[in-house]
């Protein structure tokens, strides 16, 4: 209740948007250094420090208990070294700032991007398409088909007078009902004549067009990770034009932009992760509204400048993808000419 006061009461607001602000631009601060003198259980070296100089064991190794051995448990999936959990904390709530601070050097605080970024993908595809133990129920017996009631006719049993009639009745329906469908033939034989050369034309064109929808769609299933990160290279391409020379990194190289790009695109995953969990449409519009975010707390522009900036790049990358995928209709055009 006293928290529900605090977030009503309008200065106290203030005061903690104002202190979630300053922890935004602070950068990470390490633990200190130990005075105390110790020596490595591994290799039998006495130093001062947090870790061992010479084989980098921590100095707090003590005995196992249930935290370790799912830290150990986690390390086994990439997840226990460089801090995933602080990275995805950062990326959450300062992703530009977060960025900014690995690029100007400060690394090993924080999960490398590259890995970062695969591992989000296969646990993305995880969560889309579900996880199955293959115990399907292949036991259960289809259903029966509804068998309509037949009339059963026998050679020393006339029929009544009332069915003859309804078999009368549907005969006539029936025949009206062939006639009707062969003027409907006749009408759609014509059509399809007047319309022959024209497909004619038309039928590589469309072939081909969807041999290369189908190639590139089958690329993306089976390689989704690396067609993501293809199409954020053809992506940065433009948007590097405007972001090579910003107010928080005057020199900003393109190595240096795809790493950002590659955390900005991780960020993105994380909300849109939680979005499908949680069957969140405010989470996955939050996703995209955080890549404008971390674009604009790693640059330093103003909002309306780095709204312009995105807008431009979705137009050119528009038009690049439009230029691949007319290339990629004509070469399946010229195989089905040649074929």
């Amino acid at each position: 209740m006293k928290i529900v006061n605090n977030i009503i009461d309008k200065r106290q607001r203030t005061i903690w948007l104002r202190a979630f602000r300053i922890w935004q631009h602070k950068s990470y601060e390490l633990a200190p250094l130990s005075n105390a003198s110790c020596e490595c259980s591994s290799c039998g070296t006495v130093f001062q420090g947090n870790f061992c100089p010479r084989c980098g064991q921590s100095a707090k190794v003590g005995r196992f208990s249930f935290k370790k051995a799912l830290l150990l448990f986690i390390d086994v999936w990439g997840l226990g070294n460089r801090s995933m959990f602080r990275s995805i904390r950062d990326l959450m709530l300062r992703p530009g700032y977060m960025i900014r601070d690995y690029i100007s050097g400060m690394q090993s605080a924080y999960f490398p991007p590259f890995k970062m970024f695969f591992l989000l993908t296969a646990f993305s595809l995880i969560v889309e398409h579900g996880f199955s133990l293959g115990l399907d129920d292949s036991t259960s017996q289809p259903e029966k088909p509804v068998v309509e009631n037949t009339i059963e006719t026998n050679g020393n049993a006339p029929l009544d007078e009332s069915k003859e009639e309804k078999l009368a009745a549907s005969e006539t329906k029936e025949d009206s009902l062939a006639k009707d469908t062969l003027k409907e033939d006749s009408v759609v034989e014509t059509k399809e004549n007047e319309l022959a050369e024209e497909k004619g034309i038309k039928e590589p064109v469309t072939k081909a067009g969807w041999n290369f929808v189908k190639v590139m769609d089958n690329i993306r299933k089976k390689n989704p990770a690396i067609f993501s990160l293809l199409s954020l290279v053809v992506f940065s391409l433009p948007l590097f034009l405007f972001f090579r020379s910003t107010p928080t990194i005057p020199d900003l190289r393109y190595s240096e932009f795809i790493v950002a790009l590659v955390y900005t695109s991780n960020t993105y995953s994380i909300y849109s992760i939680l979005g499908n969990l949680l069957n969140s449409n405010i989470l996955k519009l939050i996703a995209v509204l955080m890549v404008f975010i971390a674009l604009k707390q790693f640059s330093g522009f103003s909002k309306l400048r780095v709204l312009l900036y995105l807008l431009l790049t979705f137009l050119i990358a528009f038009v690049v993808f439009l230029i691949l995928a007319i290339l990629g209709v004509s070469y399946f055009v010229y195989l089905y000419d040649a074929t």
